[in-house]
């Protein structure tokens, strides 16, 4: 392959975790929105509304990831060639889909109910199952920049 054409296939990668890690800023802001909210009122249409907002937008984020970003990196086989590389990729893969379970039961709750009584402690919890996704998600991000480093360096 030459350096051009590696060049051409890496770039659709790089734009890809650019659009992740936005996406990621714009949920946490949607989420940050919502958390501030107190207390909460289901008679309060915007409250209702804030919360639809944030559901599709965790979502959208989680389908992007599992059905975008990760097909389109495990695809790029090319920038992964060493076996260790390859299988840590698809172990954290796996373990961020694990935890997508967590948050679709928090979207299911919500579409199903008006009663907004115990949003907030599910909020805090949300939060929490956000950082530790997120955490496995940076460690997928530094295992691709790894490999495009290392490609741009051959």
């Amino acid at each position: 392959m030459t350096d051009q054409s590696e060049k051409a296939s890496i770039e659709p990668i790089v734009n890809l975790v650019a659009q992740w890690l936005e996406e990621r800023r714009l949920l946490l802001a949607r989420y940050g929105d919502l958390a501030n909210v107190k207390p909460f009122s289901a008679q309060n249409t915007m409250h209702r509304e804030s919360l639809r907002e944030f559901c599709q937008a965790m979502v959208d984020y989680l389908s992007r990831v599992h059905f975008e970003v990760f097909e389109k990196v495990n695809q790029s086989q090319n920038l992964f060639s060493k076996e260790k590389s390859n299988n840590l990729l698809g172990d954290l893969t796996k373990r961020v889909e694990l935890t997508t379970d967590h948050f679709l039961d928090f979207n299911d709750k919500y579409l199903a109910t008006d009663d907004l009584a115990t949003l907030t402690s599910d909020l805090s919890i949300l939060g929490e199952e956000l950082a530790k996704r997120f955490e496995l998600e940076d460690k997928v991000i530094a295992l691709v920049r790894q490999a495009i480093s290392s490609s741009d360096e051959n």
